[in-house]
């Protein structure tokens, strides 16, 4: 698996005209479309790409004009979408150089209660069981061949979970995205596995792999109908032994209301794939939009640079409001 660098790439960018402000042009970055000031930028130019959920820091002068809207999000300017924010290349920077640390960018982590609920504790030996991360399909769209079958998952906005049971030591580990917790009722994570009793039910039915799955409710702003006490949990992967269990292994063994539900199975299409991120969350009970999808080949393969092709588009309508 591929780790998630949020890093601020040098890129060569294509600069088009505004098709409705004489004062700003578009360049398009990959997939992504930014609004820059007209002349800003030349068409090939190199320059330096921040993405949405970037942070920067206004104290800087060249990110002054940001005080008190730090977070880089989307925004729609004179009807074209712009996604993050285009800086001036450093001098000397080549292209596909990463210039965060210069820039001082970093990347924004939403706060989750009872994330320090208990203290941490040490993972499971001898299993590998590595943070989950999905890179963005705007920067990796030539990854997927137009028409090889796909399937599209919906993205729901939570706290990234893991579960697994290591039968040497015969017992449940939980753990965030980049933590084991160890066991406490105010956890999170702890409540999600005593709420949902068929997370440990599979996880000792196949010992060793590793589930993931996103713990969600009151957990951030889209709150999918929930009570003041609910905790729900739906799966999106299995790891065995290091390798990804293709999805419709894994899938066989868990009901659909227990995994993340599919927004979409057939050829890939990069456009529709785009509007499918947007639209209503498909949980039962919820009453707003989606945060986006998750998009993998069918059957699973590897990028020798990337490594996983499994890739996420977030919807501009949520971008826009979060």
């Amino acid at each position: 698996m591929a780790e998630q660098t949020h890093k601020v790439e040098v890129v060569k960018v294509s600069i088009e005209a505004h098709p409705n402000a004489d004062r700003l042009d578009v360049a398009r970055i990959f997939g992504f479309t930014c609004c820059v000031l007209k002349g800003s930028f030349q068409d090939g130019q190199l320059g330096a790409y921040i993405q949405p959920d970037s942070v920067v820091d206004s104290a800087r002068p060249e990110f002054e004009f940001l005080a008190g809207h730090e977070r880089i999000k989307v925004k729609r300017l004179r009807g074209v979408v712009s996604m993050g924010l285009l800086m001036p290349a450093p001098e000397g920077a080549q292209e596909g150089d990463d210039v965060a640390e210069y820039y001082g960018v970093t990347h924004y982590e939403p706060p989750i209660p009872g994330e320090r609920c208990g203290e941490v504790e040490g993972g499971p030996v001898g299993i590998y069981s590595p943070k989950y991360d999905v890179e963005s399909m705007y920067r990796y769209k030539s990854l997927f061949v137009e028409g090889e079958p796909v399937i599209a998952t919906e993205k729901l906005h939570g706290a990234n979970s893991r579960f697994v049971y290591a039968p040497n030591e015969d017992r449940m580990y939980c753990g965030s995205r980049g933590e084991w917790k160890a066991k406490n009722e105010g956890n999170l994570w702890w409540r999600a596995l005593e709420a949902h009793p068929w997370i440990e039910e599979f996880c000792r039915k196949f010992p060793g792999d590793i589930l993931y799955g996103e713990v969600f409710g009151n957990v951030q702003s889209l709150k999918y109908g929930a009570k003041p006490n609910d905790v729900f949990f739906r799966a999106f992967d299995v790891l065995h032994n290091g390798e990804w269990r293709e999805y419709d292994d894994w899938t066989a063994h868990l009901s659909e209301e227990k995994r993340v539900p599919v927004v979409f199975g057939g050829p890939f299409d990069f456009n529709m794939l785009v509007k499918l991120s947007d639209g209503p969350s498909l949980i039962p009970g919820a009453n707003h939009i989606r945060e986006g999808i998750v998009v993998r080949p069918l059957p699973e393969r590897i990028h020798e640079h990337l490594g996983r092709v499994h890739l996420k588009l977030v919807g501009n309508s949520y971008m826009e409001k979060s």
